[in-house]
């Protein structure tokens, strides 16, 4: 249960800023409303599940070989831009709707794993605390079922910080042409500094 609650805060804290992840939740919500913007969130922290597992797993080989960031962050600099592009260019809001339609729960659901299989500051995160705790003594013993316990954690945490964001961006703001347009631009302005910094960090 440590190791539940060591999850829970970690997760919690790496999710409550700003980042990749939370930004999409909140668009999605601001776009599409709260019900689709959760469920993009729960399969975000799904993703990060397993994110959090081969952290555990790999900490190690993680830290043995840095060469392998790269590859992920060569990998996500094409699709940053090409999001940021459509964004600001090509997006057009959706046309108003009684609050019934909720568009694609599945594919929201799908979205938020590959938005977290993108975000890569979410590896060396958890690479870095899963080692931090083992050092310190928090791994107790080895096994599947203390890694478990810490994911599942991990999955809670990220849950409720992103939730957070859905609600919080459905009762900010209203629905309006005008709301989302700033809104995809805002997104797109993300996306493309994320790519700029990982073009910076490859130099």
């Amino acid at each position: 249960m440590i190791l539940f609650a060591a999850g829970v805060f970690l997760s919690l804290m790496g999710s409550l800023p700003p980042g990749l992840i939370s930004l999409a939740v909140a668009h999605t919500s601001i776009m599409r409303g709260f019900i689709p913007a959760l469920v993009l969130a729960l399969g975000a922290a799904f993703a990060e599940f397993f994110q959090a597992v081969g952290a555990v797993v790999f900490a190690g080989w993680f830290l043995m070989h840095p060469r392998a960031a790269i590859v992920f962050q060569m990998a996500a600099i094409p699709i940053f831009l090409g999001l940021a592009i459509y964004l600001w260019f090509f997006a057009k809001p959706p046309k108003p709707t009684d609050g019934g339609s909720t568009g694609s729960l599945p594919w929201q659901f799908w979205r938020g794993i590959l938005v977290s299989v993108f975000n890569l500051l979410a590896i060396p995160y958890w690479v870095a605390y899963a080692g931090w705790l083992k050092v310190n003594g928090w791994w107790e013993s080895e096994g599947w079922q203390l890694t478990l316990f810490f994911a599942a954690g991990v999955t809670v945490g990220t849950s409720l910080a992103l939730g957070l964001y859905a609600w919080l961006a459905n009762e900010l703001t209203r629905r309006s042409d005008q709301v989302a347009k700033v809104a995809n631009r805002v997104v797109a302005l993300i996306f493309l500094g994320f790519a700029l910094k990982l073009i910076y960090d490859l130099l």
